[in-house]
Protein backbone atom coordinates (compact mmCIF):
# COMPACT_ATOMS: atom_id res chain seq x y z
CA UNK A 1 0.00 0.00 0.00
CA UNK A 2 1.27 3.32 -0.81
CA UNK A 3 1.10 6.51 1.45
CA UNK A 4 -1.61 7.67 -0.76
CA UNK A 5 -4.03 4.96 0.86
CA UNK A 6 -7.15 4.70 -0.58
CA UNK A 7 -6.20 7.80 -3.03
CA UNK A 8 -5.34 5.69 -6.03
CA UNK A 9 -6.56 6.71 -9.80
CA UNK A 10 -6.16 4.79 -13.03
CA UNK A 11 -5.65 6.81 -16.24
CA UNK A 12 -5.72 5.23 -19.64
CA UNK A 13 -4.40 6.82 -22.62
CA UNK A 14 -2.00 8.13 -20.53
CA UNK A 15 1.04 8.20 -22.79
CA UNK A 16 0.10 11.58 -24.04
CA UNK A 17 -2.33 14.04 -25.00
CA UNK A 18 -5.35 15.27 -22.53
CA UNK A 19 -4.54 11.89 -20.87
CA UNK A 20 -1.23 12.42 -20.04
CA UNK A 21 -2.13 16.04 -18.51
CA UNK A 22 -5.08 14.08 -16.31
CA UNK A 23 -2.51 11.93 -15.11
CA UNK A 24 -0.23 15.51 -14.16
CA UNK A 25 -3.43 17.31 -12.55
CA UNK A 26 -4.39 14.15 -10.53
CA UNK A 27 -0.88 13.60 -9.30
CA UNK A 28 -1.11 17.34 -8.20
CA UNK A 29 -4.38 17.03 -6.43
CA UNK A 30 -2.25 14.05 -4.42
CA UNK A 31 -2.86 11.03 -5.75
CA UNK A 32 -0.93 8.16 -7.17
CA UNK A 33 -1.22 7.32 -10.99
CA UNK A 34 -1.55 4.16 -13.09
CA UNK A 35 -0.70 5.26 -16.25
CA UNK A 36 -2.18 2.83 -18.70
CA UNK A 37 -1.87 3.06 -22.48
CA UNK A 38 -1.45 0.74 -25.52
CA UNK A 39 1.89 2.15 -25.95
CA UNK A 40 4.02 1.16 -22.83
CA UNK A 41 7.21 3.05 -23.96
CA UNK A 42 4.63 6.65 -23.97
CA UNK A 43 2.86 5.23 -20.53
CA UNK A 44 6.57 4.83 -19.11
CA UNK A 45 7.40 8.41 -20.05
CA UNK A 46 4.08 9.83 -18.38
CA UNK A 47 5.12 7.86 -15.41
CA UNK A 48 8.90 9.03 -15.14
CA UNK A 49 7.77 12.64 -15.51
CA UNK A 50 5.32 12.10 -12.58
CA UNK A 51 7.65 10.28 -10.32
CA UNK A 52 10.66 13.35 -10.99
CA UNK A 53 7.73 15.40 -9.85
CA UNK A 54 7.57 12.89 -6.52
CA UNK A 55 3.93 11.83 -7.42
CA UNK A 56 3.96 7.76 -7.21
CA UNK A 57 3.12 6.68 -10.47
CA UNK A 58 3.22 2.83 -12.55
CA UNK A 59 3.25 2.77 -16.35
CA UNK A 60 0.95 -0.57 -17.91
CA UNK A 61 0.99 -1.70 -21.41
CA UNK A 62 -2.66 -2.66 -21.92
CA UNK A 63 -4.88 -3.56 -24.45
CA UNK A 64 -8.13 -2.13 -22.70
CA UNK A 65 -10.27 -4.16 -25.04
CA UNK A 66 -9.52 -7.10 -23.91
CA UNK A 67 -11.40 -8.74 -21.02
CA UNK A 68 -8.68 -10.54 -19.35
CA UNK A 69 -6.08 -7.48 -19.55
CA UNK A 70 -8.70 -5.72 -17.47
CA UNK A 71 -8.85 -8.43 -15.32
CA UNK A 72 -4.85 -8.92 -14.83
CA UNK A 73 -4.88 -4.61 -14.60
CA UNK A 74 -6.73 -4.30 -12.07
CA UNK A 75 -5.03 -7.38 -9.99
CA UNK A 76 -1.77 -5.26 -10.95
CA UNK A 77 -2.58 -1.58 -10.10
CA UNK A 78 -3.59 -3.19 -7.17
CA UNK A 79 -0.85 -5.11 -5.65
CA UNK A 80 1.45 -2.01 -6.86
CA UNK A 81 -0.26 0.92 -5.67
CA UNK A 82 -3.33 -0.28 -3.67
CA UNK A 83 -7.00 0.00 -3.85
CA UNK A 84 -8.29 2.18 -6.66
CA UNK A 85 -10.22 5.41 -6.12
CA UNK A 86 -10.52 7.02 -9.38
CA UNK A 87 -11.03 5.69 -12.98
CA UNK A 88 -10.91 8.14 -15.61
CA UNK A 89 -11.15 6.66 -19.28
CA UNK A 90 -9.79 9.04 -21.61
CA UNK A 91 -8.19 6.25 -24.09
CA UNK A 92 -10.21 6.69 -27.43
CA UNK A 93 -9.71 6.32 -31.10
CA UNK A 94 -11.31 8.38 -34.25
CA UNK A 95 -12.50 7.24 -37.85
CA UNK A 96 -12.46 9.97 -40.40
CA UNK A 97 -15.03 7.55 -42.56
CA UNK A 98 -18.79 7.93 -43.34
CA UNK A 99 -21.01 5.90 -43.48
CA UNK A 100 -19.74 4.13 -47.42
CA UNK A 101 -16.29 4.41 -45.78
CA UNK A 102 -16.54 2.04 -42.71
CA UNK A 103 -16.17 -0.87 -42.75
CA UNK A 104 -17.39 -3.77 -40.08
CA UNK A 105 -14.10 -4.33 -38.34
CA UNK A 106 -13.20 -0.58 -38.39
CA UNK A 107 -16.83 -0.03 -36.54
CA UNK A 108 -16.05 -2.70 -34.19
CA UNK A 109 -12.68 -1.38 -33.56
CA UNK A 110 -14.05 2.43 -32.62
CA UNK A 111 -17.11 0.65 -30.79
CA UNK A 112 -14.15 -1.73 -28.59
CA UNK A 113 -11.89 1.29 -28.06
CA UNK A 114 -14.45 3.96 -26.77
CA UNK A 115 -17.00 2.00 -24.97
CA UNK A 116 -16.47 -1.70 -24.85
CA UNK A 117 -13.00 -0.82 -22.67
CA UNK A 118 -14.26 1.39 -20.32
CA UNK A 119 -17.05 -0.74 -19.53
CA UNK A 120 -14.93 -3.38 -18.83
CA UNK A 121 -12.46 -1.95 -16.96
CA UNK A 122 -15.39 -0.39 -15.04
CA UNK A 123 -16.64 -3.83 -14.52
CA UNK A 124 -12.98 -4.64 -13.11
CA UNK A 125 -12.62 -2.27 -10.76
CA UNK A 126 -15.69 -1.91 -9.70
CA UNK A 127 -15.12 -3.63 -5.77
CA UNK A 128 -12.23 -1.08 -5.07
CA UNK A 129 -14.19 1.76 -6.32
CA UNK A 130 -17.19 0.98 -3.78
CA UNK A 131 -14.72 0.11 -1.20
CA UNK A 132 -12.60 3.64 -1.75
CA UNK A 133 -13.87 6.73 1.26
CA UNK A 134 -15.31 8.28 -1.95
CA UNK A 135 -14.87 6.71 -6.07
CA UNK A 136 -14.83 8.35 -9.50
CA UNK A 137 -15.48 7.29 -12.27
CA UNK A 138 -14.80 9.57 -15.16
CA UNK A 139 -15.71 9.01 -19.10
CA UNK A 140 -14.08 11.17 -21.53
CA UNK A 141 -16.96 10.92 -24.63
CA UNK A 142 -17.08 13.97 -26.85
CA UNK A 143 -19.43 16.66 -28.18
CA UNK A 144 -20.27 14.50 -31.07
CA UNK A 145 -21.82 12.22 -28.70
CA UNK A 146 -24.24 15.18 -27.59
CA UNK A 147 -25.64 15.53 -31.71
CA UNK A 148 -25.39 13.86 -35.38
CA UNK A 149 -21.80 14.35 -36.22
CA UNK A 150 -20.11 13.20 -39.72
CA UNK A 151 -18.15 10.09 -38.65
CA UNK A 152 -20.78 7.77 -37.50
CA UNK A 153 -18.68 4.84 -35.77
CA UNK A 154 -17.44 8.10 -33.51
CA UNK A 155 -20.37 9.49 -32.84
CA UNK A 156 -22.43 6.33 -31.92
CA UNK A 157 -19.58 5.25 -29.36
CA UNK A 158 -19.38 8.45 -27.37
CA UNK A 159 -23.13 8.76 -27.63
CA UNK A 160 -22.84 5.50 -26.00
CA UNK A 161 -20.61 6.14 -23.35
CA UNK A 162 -22.91 8.94 -22.70
CA UNK A 163 -25.38 6.29 -22.11
CA UNK A 164 -23.17 4.19 -20.50
CA UNK A 165 -22.00 6.62 -17.86
CA UNK A 166 -25.67 7.68 -16.67
CA UNK A 167 -26.82 4.30 -16.57
CA UNK A 168 -24.13 3.01 -14.56
CA UNK A 169 -25.53 4.93 -11.65
CA UNK A 170 -27.68 1.98 -10.79
CA UNK A 171 -25.39 -0.14 -10.12
CA UNK A 172 -23.24 2.12 -7.81
CA UNK A 173 -26.46 3.10 -6.34
CA UNK A 174 -26.46 3.71 -2.51
CA UNK A 175 -21.98 4.13 -2.96
CA UNK A 176 -20.27 7.04 -2.47
CA UNK A 177 -18.93 6.28 -6.37
CA UNK A 178 -20.33 8.79 -8.66
CA UNK A 179 -19.64 8.35 -12.67
CA UNK A 180 -19.71 11.54 -14.81
CA UNK A 181 -18.88 12.30 -18.25
CA UNK A 182 -16.98 15.13 -20.22
CA UNK A 183 -17.45 15.77 -23.68
CA UNK A 184 -14.78 17.88 -25.37
CA UNK A 185 -15.32 19.88 -28.36
CA UNK A 186 -12.63 20.27 -30.85
CA UNK A 187 -9.30 20.26 -29.00
CA UNK A 188 -5.11 20.66 -29.63
CA UNK A 189 -4.73 16.53 -29.56
CA UNK A 190 -3.25 14.09 -31.69
CA UNK A 191 -6.98 13.73 -33.30
CA UNK A 192 -7.24 17.61 -34.02
CA UNK A 193 -7.50 18.34 -37.79
CA UNK A 194 -5.33 20.53 -38.09
CA UNK A 195 -6.52 21.48 -41.58
CA UNK A 196 -9.73 22.66 -40.00
CA UNK A 197 -8.65 24.29 -36.76
CA UNK A 198 -8.71 28.16 -37.72
CA UNK A 199 -12.32 27.38 -39.19
CA UNK A 200 -13.42 25.71 -36.02
CA UNK A 201 -11.71 28.43 -33.78
CA UNK A 202 -14.06 31.37 -36.18
CA UNK A 203 -16.78 28.86 -35.30
CA UNK A 204 -16.67 29.14 -31.41
CA UNK A 205 -17.93 31.51 -29.54
CA UNK A 206 -14.70 32.44 -26.93
CA UNK A 207 -12.78 32.20 -30.67
CA UNK A 208 -10.25 29.72 -29.76
CA UNK A 209 -10.44 25.82 -29.82
CA UNK A 210 -9.85 24.00 -26.80
CA UNK A 211 -6.44 23.22 -24.87
CA UNK A 212 -6.07 19.61 -23.18
CA UNK A 213 -6.00 21.87 -19.93
CA UNK A 214 -9.32 23.15 -20.44
CA UNK A 215 -11.18 19.48 -20.52
CA UNK A 216 -8.35 18.17 -17.54
CA UNK A 217 -9.33 21.44 -15.11
CA UNK A 218 -12.77 19.69 -15.58
CA UNK A 219 -11.89 16.26 -14.39
CA UNK A 220 -10.01 17.79 -11.70
CA UNK A 221 -13.06 19.03 -10.25
CA UNK A 222 -14.89 15.88 -10.80
CA UNK A 223 -12.20 13.81 -9.34
CA UNK A 224 -12.13 15.60 -6.06
CA UNK A 225 -14.61 15.42 -3.10
CA UNK A 226 -16.46 18.74 -3.42
CA UNK A 227 -17.97 17.26 -6.70
CA UNK A 228 -20.01 14.39 -4.59
CA UNK A 229 -23.43 16.26 -5.72
CA UNK A 230 -22.33 15.81 -9.22
CA UNK A 231 -23.51 12.28 -10.33
CA UNK A 232 -24.54 10.98 -14.14
CA UNK A 233 -23.46 14.00 -15.55
CA UNK A 234 -22.03 14.94 -19.23
CA UNK A 235 -20.45 18.18 -19.37
CA UNK A 236 -19.90 19.54 -22.73
CA UNK A 237 -16.51 21.35 -23.12
CA UNK A 238 -16.12 23.30 -26.72
CA UNK A 239 -16.27 27.07 -25.50
CA UNK A 240 -19.80 27.17 -26.49
CA UNK A 241 -19.85 25.88 -30.52
CA UNK A 242 -22.10 22.97 -30.09
CA UNK A 243 -24.79 25.32 -28.31
CA UNK A 244 -25.06 27.63 -30.93
CA UNK A 245 -22.98 26.53 -33.81
CA UNK A 246 -21.79 23.74 -35.87
CA UNK A 247 -18.27 23.03 -36.91
CA UNK A 248 -19.10 22.12 -40.41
Amino acid sequence: MTRFGQQVAVVTGAGGGLGAITASILGDLGLAVACVDIDEVAAKRTATELNDRGVTSTAYGVDITSESAAGALSEAVHADLGQVSHLVNIAGILRRTHLADTDAASWRQVMDVNVTAPFLLTQAFADDLKSAEYGRVINCASFAGTRGYEYPAYAASKAALINLTSSLLFDFWGTAVTVNAVAPGAMVTPMLDHAAAQRMAEKTPTGRILEPDDVAAVIGFLAGRSSRGVNGTTTVIDGGASLLFSYR
